[in-house]
């Protein structure tokens, strides 16, 4: 169904460098950048619209859920960047009441995030630097009107696109006259001082994108590999699945305004614009590539991981504990330290493992470790039946620890890191995400083991590698 109220979907970056008083004399570096961003936002006050939807990456998150921000005004700071810039702005109240109706009504996990909450989390102010950044150039180009502010959650594209559709529909309910701006930046993993450190998935996820957008490629933009994204460090495919979840049956042409990626994180200003024909709900096609790459994944499981699996699913289903397969294959006869890692939708939901061996083979270790990643590991909810079909499972066997005597012998992609300070110790495996840097690893590892990062005294620091099973 085509929304006529629906008038321009963009992709806006969202660094407070663009901000004039943060960024001075920098902003010449990404003046394509700027100069796309205030000619889009003229474009946005032009169009008068009666309310602009704000989906920022950077909002209050929740792992299993869109939050839409509650309370009137909205009220946002960047003191944290060194400026006193504070911005106050309408919040439609009753867009987000017909928001939760249509959530409520076809079971769309979206929540919104109200006084309660706020004072739970102590959240100090509703508009974060993802919807700030935005709002300051649409607001100097002259749009006067409200937000309705989005956060998307850890969730898969198709659910963030369902979510996006009950936006839409509240939208057509209400009559709101909407723009909507999915605020996001691109890779953070562009050049070797960029966030993220440089990877190669960096550039190719920035490039596959330019791409997507002057292609109209939904599809290909919704259904990346989530390890490629995840390695990309990128905050801009949940914002899109949003957006053109709102945009549902209607045809969007894409256009680049520009891109560029000075510090190491990419920028991307994008127009996606109605071209005023209908066309199929994406939202079939991503449940069915969806259900088609779990089946891939369960073909190809190792022996390690469907032993995991089968474990945990068998204790989350009936409280039962594995027995080792009979008779024990060969690779599992051998005693090992392991961790068993659990992620739902690309995004970490369990991890837990022995350093040193504690079972009397590998399989037991395995097995151990899986129930204890999906029950036990604090950081968590233990997981519950609905989330098993969608998990995907990671073992990593340990090698000897090896004492490490000069830090430049350290590498975060090849070797774990065990940090020791008399009874304070912890482990931290390799090839993690975020952590792409020997300093990064000692500091999450220190962190773990509640030591400072200064402290060196009497600290002992280990490194191991790992097999990893998928």
């Amino acid at each position: 169904m085509i929304n006529p109220n629906l008038l321009l979907g963009v992709l806006m970056p969202h660094p407070p460098l663009l901000i004039p008083e943060i960024g001075g004399e920098e902003l010449s570096r990404i003046s394509s950048t700027q100069t796309a961003m205030q000619a889009l936002s003229t474009e946005i006050a032009r169009l008068t619209p009666d309310v602009v939807v704000i989906i920022s990456p950077h909002g209050p998150m929740f792992d299993d859920a869109v939050a839409v921000m509650g309370g009137d005004p909205l009220r946002g700071h960047l003191t944290e960047f060194g400026v006193g810039r504070r911005f106050v702005v309408g919040n439609d109240g009753a867009l987000v009441d017909a928001l939760l109706e249509a959530a409520e009504t076809r079971d769309v996990p979206v929540y919104q995030i109200d006084d309660d909450i706020k004072k739970e989390f102590t959240i100090d102010m509703e508009l974060d630097y993802g919807a700030t950044v935005p709002y300051f150039h649409i607001k100097e180009a002259g749009y006067p009107g409200p937000l309705l502010h989005l956060t998307p959650g850890g969730l898969p594209p198709e659910t963030l696109y369902a979510a996006g559709q009950c936006a839409g529909a509240a939208l057509l309910a209400t009559g709101r006259r909407a723009v909507v701006i999915a605020s996001g930046d691109n890779s953070h993993a562009l050049a070797d001082d960029a966030p993220a450190g440089y990877r190669e998935e960096g550039p190719a996820f920035d490039r596959f994108l330019q791409r997507a957008l002057a292609e109209s490629d939904w599809l290909a933009l919704l259904t990346q590999d989530p390890e490629f994204l995840e390695h990309a460090a990128e905050d801009t495919v949940r914002s899109c699945a949003l957006l053109l979840g709102i945009f549902d049956g209607m045809a969007l042409r894409g256009e680049v305004l520009s891109h560029e990626g000075p510090f190491g994180v990419g920028y991307t200003v994008a127009r996606f614009t109605p071209t005023g024909e209908e066309t199929e709900s994406l939202l079939p096609v991503l449940l069915r590539h969806r259900k088609a790459e779990l089946t891939r994944i369960r073909a190809e499981e190792s022996l390690h991981v469907r032993l995991a699996r089968a474990a945990l699913e068998a204790y989350v289903r009936d409280e039962t504990w594995s027995e080792p397969p009979t008779p024990l294959p060969a690779e599992l006869r051998g005693r090992a330290g392991c961790f068993v890692s659990i992620k739902e939708n690309g995004v970490l939901r369990g991890c837990i493992g022995t350093a040193a061996p504690t079972r009397a083979n590998l399989a037991e270790e395995i097995i151990q470790n899986a129930i204890h990643a999906g029950t036990e590991d604090d950081r968590f909810f233990p997981l519950e039946e609905d989330e098993l079909e969608g998990l995907v499972y990671t073992v990593d066997v340990l090698g000897e620890e090896e004492p490490v005597h000069n830090l430049a012998d350290l590498d975060p992609r090849v070797y774990g890191l065990i940090v020791i300070q008399g009874q304070k110790n912890a482990l931290l495996l390799p090839d993690l995400s975020g952590v792409d840097s020997v300093e990064q690893q000692i500091a999450y590892t220190k962190e773990k083991a509640g030591i400072a990062f200064e402290d060196e005294e009497g600290v002992e620091y280990y490194r191991f590698r790992v097999e990893r099973y998928k």
